[in-house]
């Protein structure tokens, strides 16, 4: 393992757990940066299968762990089949 690499995971290792899902976003946006430049200069053959699976991930959003499940679904509901009292 590289020095720059022992580096990168003992910064990781000090963050709080709340900032994890930022920075997994961080490191596949740069991962996903990389690719895109080697698939435009042709380095790397990609399926098209596997080309939309990445597409799909670059989609994906960390949600809050606040959120309240139930609360959501009945408003979704109430939203969709109106409130029937």
């Amino acid at each position: 393992m590289t020095a720059l690499r022992r580096e990168a995971i003992q910064l990781v290792e000090q963050m709080q757990e709340e900032q994890m899902p930022y920075v997994i976003q961080y490191i596949q946006s740069l991962k996903e940066s990389v690719l895109d430049i080697n698939l435009t200069l042709g380095e790397i053959e990609v399926s098209p299968k596997m080309k939309a699976f990445w597409d799909l991930e670059k989609m994906i959003v960390p949600i809050s762990e606040e959120l309240d499940y139930d609360k959501e679904l009945a408003e979704a509901r109430d939203e969709k089949y109106g409130c029937i009292d």
